[in-house]
């Protein structure tokens, strides 16, 4: 067993994978009421209104659109993602703090008095009042989530210049198109843009109302230093493929040609505050216009999509949930998932005669017993592409 680790330890790595790099966007939306040059911004900041009545929780938003179809094939499905990535710059003389966790709903202005826990006792205290809790860490997370559309737009007639739908000031409205992840267990999509005051999902078959969303990935500032940023600075967003449902996500993006993606950000601003002290990014109209400016920046990963190789989203133990579920990506996990069948003398561990090269007299055929030559019998078929 320690040569067969040993061998896959190895093997990581080996598989082919492609890079594919796109720089320029085909639609970046500054998403606020408030913008009336939608499509020309230069720049576009990310903030929070959460609790305000007729303003959406995340009220000043980005959409980025990037059409993927001249690089990767649009309609062939099967592909195999390895990983995605956003990096957007964000301008100079920044002050906002950097924080790469989760803010629970409830430390925010519930109660829209201007001060958050304003009676001093944390939600669900006996003698609390306001139904809020401070923030446990600095800063407020700027998160990346997919997008969703309707009942106004759809993913083909949505662009950067279409009217903006959403909270205007006067009344509360979902925003279309809307940041959303999707509900454990079910698959529908929940709208993020009101998650404290919880608006929007009531009508689910599960209905939800004020919850805290799991991003799809966190903005991560790059040589930043609050309020000392004298040039322009990255900031990337690595997406867990592996949260709920983001991964089929991508992969019908691709499907369709384009890949779009929402950055919203639970950091609170006063009414026309600084923009600096919160994310504030530059939009592809920027370049050429400020130094240093770059327009959001989509990198995509693929695998060499070999079918076979693909058994499992986890190597943990047998019956965990994903075990034995392909999810896109090819990993040492996928090795794991025959050693686990191998330890536990599963039939379905019995690959082969002979952990020789492919090709060889009985490679790939069963003879009834389980040895170390079946886990090699795959490591082969991983390293060699899964033909």
């Amino acid at each position: 067993m320690r040569l067969a680790l040993a061998v896959i330890a190895a093997a990581a790595g080996s598989a082919a994978a492609q890079t594919f790099d796109f720089d320029t966007p085909t639609d970046d939306r500054w998403v606020y009421p408030f913008n009336f040059s939608a499509g020309t911004r230069l720049t576009a900041s990310v903030f929070s209104a959460a609790g305000l009545d007729g303003f959406n929780d995340r009220d000043g938003e980005i959409v980025v659109r990037w059409d993927t179809s001249g690089q990767i094939t649009p309609g062939a499905g099967g592909y195999t993602i390895e990983s995605v990535t956003v990096t957007l710059t964000n301008d100079i003389s920044a002050s906002w703090i950097p924080d790469l966790t989760s803010d629970p709903w409830y430390e925010s202005d519930v109660n829209g008095d201007g001060t958050i826990n304003g009676d001093g006792f944390p939600r669900g205290d006996p003698n609390d009042t306001d139904g809020e809790s401070d923030d446990e860490d600095p800063g407020r997370p700027i998160e990346l989530y997919g997008v969703g559309y309707g009942p106004t737009y759809t993913e083909a007639t949505w662009n950067e210049f279409s009217g903006y739908v959403g909270s205007d000031s006067l009344v509360n409205a979902p925003r279309d198109p809307f940041p959303f992840v999707y509900q454990a267990g079910t698959g529908d999509k929940l709208h993020v843009e009101d998650h404290v005051k919880g608006l929007n999902n009531d009508t689910l078959p599960v209905p939800v109302t004020s919850f805290t969303p799991t991003p799809w990935a966190y903005g991560d500032p790059q040589s930043y230093t609050p309020g000392a940023q004298g040039v322009p600075f990255d900031v990337v967003f690595e997406v867990d493929l592996n949260g709920e449902g983001v991964r089929d996500y991508f992969e019908q993006e691709l499907d369709n040609g384009a890949v779009t993606v929402a950055i919203t950000s639970f950091q609170e601003i006063p009414v026309m505050g600084s923009p600096t002290a919160v994310g504030n990014f530059f939009m592809k109209e920027g370049v050429g216009v400020f130094v240093g400016a770059k327009a959001p920046l989509l990198t995509i990963v693929l695998g060499q999509g070999c079918g076979p190789g693909d058994v499992t989203t986890t190597g943990a133990a047998i019956g965990d949930p994903g075990y034995g579920v392909p999810d896109g990506s090819i990993t040492t996990a996928d090795i794991q998932y025959y050693v686990n069948l191998y330890i536990a003398g599963d039939p379905g561990a019995d690959l082969t005669t002979t952990g020789a090269a492919i090709g060889d007299p009985g490679y790939g055929v069963p003879d009834g017993s389980i040895t170390t030559a079946d886990i090699q019998y795959y490591v082969n078929l991983w390293v060699a592409g899964c033909p």
